[in-house]
C-alpha cells in the first residue's frame, strides 16, 4: 500500500477545532516561518533530530555512520550534516542515552484512520472530530482526500489548518468538503512576508478569497509575535482585506511560543529571538477587529 509523511497524531485536542479532536500532523511545507512552532514539518522526507545537551560524547554514532554525516571536529565534539543524512537510523540504534530522535513516519492511510475510530465515541460525546494539520496537509493532497472522504463515511467532523499556498484549482473538492477550515495570515505586507516566510503572500490572499467563496466555516488565524506582526497598522490592513475581499467573519490571535525553539536547534536551524505580545497589545488588537465588525474567537 502506498504511504505518505506524518510527523505526529495527537490525540486528546483541544484547540484544534470545537471539542475534542485527533489532530494528523502532515510533514512538509512550502513555508519556512522563522518563528515555526513546528520547524520537523518543514521537509516531507523522514529526519533526525539531535539533541546535544543529552550527548555524552561517547561516539557510538560515529563509528556506524557511513555517509559523512556525522564527523568530529579537532576539538573532539561530534558534529552532525542533517543535509548529508540518508535516514538510514544506524546511529539511532547505537544511541544510548537518546540523544538522536526520528522525527517523522511514513504511513497509510488505513493506519492514520486505525488511530482515528479509536476516538469516535469520544467525537460524538463533544462535538469533536479530526483536523489535519502540518506542515501543510495539501502538499500530499491526494492523502489528505482519502482521509477526509473516510471520516465523512464514518460521519466524523474534519477541520484543516492550512497556509492557504496550493494550488486552488486542484483542491476545491477537499475545500467544500470540510467542515471547518483555518487559514493562517502572517502579515499583510507582501515584502515582509517573503523576508520572513520564504514566500510571497499573494497566492495565499488570493485563495483566501476563492476559499470564501466556497465555504461558510473558515477561521483566520494570526500567530500574534511581537516583532513580526502584532501592529495595529498590520492587523487593520488584514480586518480590512477581510471586510472587503471574503465574507469571513472569524479571526483567532494565536501569542508567540518558543516551543519551536529547541526543535529548530536539535535540526540545525538557526534560531532568531522572538517575543509575546503583551496583554495590553493583544487587547488593543482585538478591539481593532471587533471596530471591523468581525469576531475574535477561541479555541
Amino acid at each position: 500500500m502506498k504511504t505518505f509523511n506524518i510527523f505526529q497524531v495527537q490525540r486528546w485536542s483541544v484547540h484544534d477545532g470545537d471539542g475534542i479532536r485527533s489532530t494528523v500532523f502532515f510533514k512538509g511545507c512550502p513555508l519556512r516561518c522563522k518563528w515555526c512552532a513546528n520547524p520537523e514539518s518543514w521537509y516531507q522526507k523522514l529526519e533526525i533530530m539531535v539533541y546535544e545537551q543529552k550527548c555524552t560524547n561517547c561516539k557510538s554514532c560515529l563509528t556506524v555512520c557511513e555517509h559523512g554525516a556525522i564527523t568530529q571536529s579537532t576539538e573532539g565534539n561530534l558534529q552532525f550534516d542533517h543535509a548529508k543524512c540518508v535516514y538510514c537510523q544506524k546511529c539511532l540504534a547505537v544511541c544510548a542515552r537518546g540523544a538522536r530522535k526520528q522525527i517523522g513516519e511514513a504511513v497509510t492511510v488505513e493506519a492514520v484512520m486505525q488511530i482515528i475510530r479509536k476516538d469516535c465515541i469520544f467525537y460524538q460525546e463533544s462535538g469533536g472530530g479530526v483536523t489535519f494539520s502540518g506542515g501543510e496537509p495539501f502538499m500530499q493532497s491526494s492523502y489528505l482526500r482519502l482521509l477526509i472522504s473516510q471520516c465523512q463515511a464514518m460521519g466524523i467532523d474534519t477541520a484543516v489548518e492550512t497556509s492557504a499556498y496550493f494550488d486552488f484549482a486542484e483542491n476545491q473538492d477537499i475545500i467544500t468538503a470540510l467542515d471547518a477550515i483555518f487559514i493562517d495570515i502572517k502579515h499583510m505586507d507582501d515584502e515582509i512576508h517573503q523576508a520572513l516566510t520564504g514566500v510571497s503572500n499573494q497566492k495565499i490572499l488570493e485563495n483566501i478569497v476563492q476559499i470564501s467563496k466556497l465555504h461558510q466555516n473558515i477561521i483566520i488565524r494570526v500567530p500574534l509575535i511581537t516583532e513580526v506582526n502584532a501592529t495595529e497598522k498590520n492587523i487593520r490592513a488584514m480586518c480590512e482585506f477581510l471586510k472587503n475581499e471574503t465574507n469571513i467573519k472569524q479571526i483567532e490571535l494565536l501569542p508567540y511560543h518558543t516551543l519551536g525553539q529547541h526543535k529548530m536547534e536539535a535540526l540545525g536551524i538557526g534560531v532568531e529571538a522572538y517575543t509575546t505580545p503583551t496583554e495590553e497589545t493583544i487587547k488593543s488588537l482585538e478591539k481593532v477587529i471587533q471596530s471591523h465588525e468581525l469576531t475574535v474567537v477561541k479555541f
